[in-house]
């Protein structure tokens, strides 16, 4: 387990087996914490025959049949859109019977605010009065886009981002050698987002953006601004909005050590173009060469 979710999953794995913890959980918070690791994990559980305080056994058929990844009672809605209600009513469905291994039965839904109205309105007879044995783990970067009727049926968990220190430990440990607190920024302090974003090679990085912004800072003196200018607006202009996020944060990070007013300009213009970024249809590139320019001596 992620060592800062340790202790609330120590604390959920030993309610379920003084069988005191409730049917419905809902983990919330930032992207990139671990929040579906923690359901998975816990539902691991449920569905041991013989668990521990310290979490499954490892040895029993259910265990085997989770880890090959066919349980029949382990169920996980998901859609690349909104979740419709005909993916509710199925994930439903499979919870209504007897378990097949006579233990629990989980379903977990990993993006919960993704639920349309009709689709939020389906899950709440089962919140409500869920059958024998059954779980349902709910997960959600945003509580805002829940309806207020799901909120009140589940028992609310709101994870944090870890601190600083354990973020880098952990990404040290999974080989990130240059990690740091910039690296951490650009991705929200959320270490599984650069965690991800690291190990992808076909992903804008952080790391790509880093090599293109100080080559960009290092022309400000020669001839080639304008050319450095257009030359990463181009390349970057899929990612128009990660781009002058990030450039933002310089200019948030200048502003605040040294007070200047052009960093503060620089800060507000990437908030605008944010804004300009929205509509539908926008020229990106053309706007990252707004945003680049600023940055220019």
């Amino acid at each position: 387990m992620l060592p800062w979710l340790q202790a609330t999953y120590t604390q959920l794995v030993n309610r379920y087996i003084n069988k005191t913890l409730h049917h419905a959980l809902l983990f919330s918070g930032p992207a990139g914490i671990g929040k579906q690791q923690l359901a998975e994990t816990l539902a691991f559980d449920m569905l041991c025959k013989q668990p521990t305080h310290g979490g499954a056994c490892g040895q029993c058929q259910s265990c085997h049949l989770r880890q090959a990844g066919n349980h029949p009672d382990y169920h996980v809605l998901e859609s690349e859109k909104q979740l419709g209600v005909d993916a509710i009513r199925t994930g439903i469905t499979k919870l209504s019977g007897t378990a097949q291994m006579g233990g629990s039965k989980v379903l977990i839904i990993p993006q919960a605010d993704s639920m349309t109205e009709a689709a939020a309105n389906a899950l709440l007879k089962t919140l409500e009065e869920p059958t024998n044995n059954t779980y349902l783990l709910l997960i959600s970067d945003s509580l805002n886009r829940l309806m207020p009727t799901i909120l009140s049926r589940c028992e609310k968990h709101t994870l944090s981002l870890p601190d600083t220190q354990s973020s880098l430990q952990y990404l040290n440990s999974k080989g990130i050698d240059d990690a740091s607190e910039a690296l951490l920024q650009a991705y929200g302090h959320a270490p599984l987002r650069v965690e991800a974003a690291m190990k992808s090679e076909d992903e804008f990085s952080y790391r790509r953006f880093s090599d293109g912004f100080g080559a960009l800072l290092a022309s400000s003196n020669n001839g080639g601004q304008k050319q450095q200018v257009l030359s990463l607006a181009s390349k970057w202009q899929a990612h128009a909005i990660q781009v002058t996020q990030w450039c933002q944060q310089e200019a948030q990070k200048a502003y605040r050590n040294g007070g200047q007013p052009r960093d503060y300009a620089r800060y507000q213009h990437c908030v605008d173009a944010l804004r300009t970024l929205q509509h539908p249809g926008v020229n990106k590139s053309l706007v990252l060469v707004g945003v680049l320019q600023q940055f220019q001596c």
